[in-house]
C-alpha cells in the first residue's frame, strides 16, 4: 500500500520555519489531516488531531485574524495575561466584525 500526501497550505516564516497543512490518504483508510512544522534544519513534527480539535484551532485562528488588527501594547502584563484568553479574543473579534471603527 502506498500513501499519498497533498499539501493544502504551506507557510514559511522569516526564521525559516514552515507550517504545512496536509491531507494524507492511503487505501483503505480514511483521509487524515496533519499540521506539519519543519525547522530550518529540516526536522519535522506532525500534529494529527480530531476534527473537533481542528475546529477549535480554526475558530481561534479566524478570531485572531480580526483581533490581531488591533495592536496591543501591554502596560500591566499580569492583567493582560488574565484577560487575553481564547474566549476574550473570540468575543472581541465578534465585536470587531459587527462594528466599524473610525479614526
Amino acid at each position: 500500500m502506498s500513501s499519498c500526501e497533498n499539501v493544502l497550505l504551506h507557510e514559511k516564516n522569516q526564521g525559516g520555519y514552515s507550517l504545512a497543512i496536509l491531507a494524507k490518504f492511503q487505501e483503505p483508510f480514511p483521509v487524515s489531516y496533519i499540521i506539519r512544522i519543519t525547522t530550518p534544519q529540516g526536522v519535522q513534527a506532525d500534529f494529527i488531531s480530531t476534527l473537533e480539535g481542528f475546529k477549535n484551532i480554526g475558530e481561534l485562528l479566524l478570531a485572531l485574524h480580526y483581533f490581531a488588527e488591533t495592536k496591543l501594547y501591554p502596560k500591566d502584563t499580569e492583567k493582560l495575561k488574565q484577560v487575553l484568553t481564547a474566549d476574550t479574543i473570540k468575543n472581541f473579534a465578534e465585536v470587531l466584525k459587527s462594528a466599524k471603527y473610525g479614526v
